[in-house]
């Protein structure tokens, strides 16, 4: 009830008319229990995806961030979540690269893609695994958004920002190489334009030198790859809750643990471009 329906333990224990440090200790003695078990990864004999997304927390006004890990068979629509890591400082590719390390090697050895959002350097993460890469388009096309402004008299003045908006929206779902290639020259065309703004520009052409990453669930459809981390969001959302009472970085990391043991899967659908 504490972890998966964020009750306090005040309100719980009048409602089960016990004190609240009683029933502090017993939430103390079941996540003790739960840790205590080795976590049971139940995955199918398949290929598998590894999806990926950070949770930041600030104690003390020091930033930690809690690296979150999911396994996507190509065989079925869901995700099983293996137990986090947590690390203090930013976001980096060398703690994804320790997180990765607690893998067990005989689901390690399966894993075919990486599907995660624009981290600086994820590229050469990928490439150092031998994965294949999918850059989420969730992400892109917020940045875009921000870029775009929301005021009227700023969506004037980057009509060509409008432009490249559009040009990435078709690339990113056309599955024609040559018509790909001719919108990742007018998004660079129109990047160069003097009414573009720095932040469009930069945008546009990250989008553009890493065009192939965030076409890869269309140029290998057998994978199943979902074009975003939206399920890993979306169980990041649940975990805030569960975690949002923690007062240090490793009661953090204890609740989140157990959360994840105890609901194990979420949905992850295969982009809707590749189904047939």
């Amino acid at each position: 009830m504490v972890l998966l329906r964020k009750v306090p333990t005040s309100l719980l224990a009048q409602q089960c008319h016990r004190s609240t440090a009683n029933l502090q200790w017993r939430l103390r003695q079941a996540l003790g229990a739960i840790l205590a078990r080795p976590p049971a990864l139940v995955i199918p004999d398949s290929d598998l995806v590894l999806v990926i997304d950070g949770v930041w927390s600030v104690f003390h006004g020091r930033c930690w961030v809690l690296y979150n890990m999911a396994f996507k068979p190509v065989t079925l629509c869901e995700a099983r979540f293996l137990d986090p890591i947590i690390r203090p400082g930013h976001e980096s590719v060398n703690n994804w690269e320790e997180a990765l390390r607690t893998i067990p090697p005989e689901f390690s050895g399966r894993v075919k893609a990486l599907v995660s959002d624009g981290l600086p350097g994820i590229a050469i993460l990928a490439q150092r695994h031998d994965w294949l890469l999918q850059l989420c388009h969730r992400h892109l096309l917020a940045a875009l958004t921000v870029r775009l402004g929301r005021r009227r008299r700023q969506r004037v003045r980057q009509q060509p920002g409008r432009g490249i908006r559009g040009a990435i929206l078709e690339a990113l779902v056309t599955v024609d190489d040559g018509r790909a290639e001719a919108l990742c020259q007018e998004v660079l065309l129109l990047s160069g334009h003097p009414n573009c703004t720095v932040g469009m520009r930069r945008t546009a052409r990250f989008f553009v030198q890493h065009q192939q990453a965030y076409r890869t669930y269309l140029l290998h459809p057998e994978l199943r790859l979902p074009s975003t981390t939206c399920a890993l969001e979306s169980m990041n959302r649940l975990l805030r809750q569960a975690i949002s009472t923690a007062n240090n970085p490793g009661a953090l990391l204890r609740r989140a643990t157990a959360f994840l043991r105890l609901r194990k899967t979420i949905v992850c659908n295969a982009c809707v471009h590749q189904q047939k």
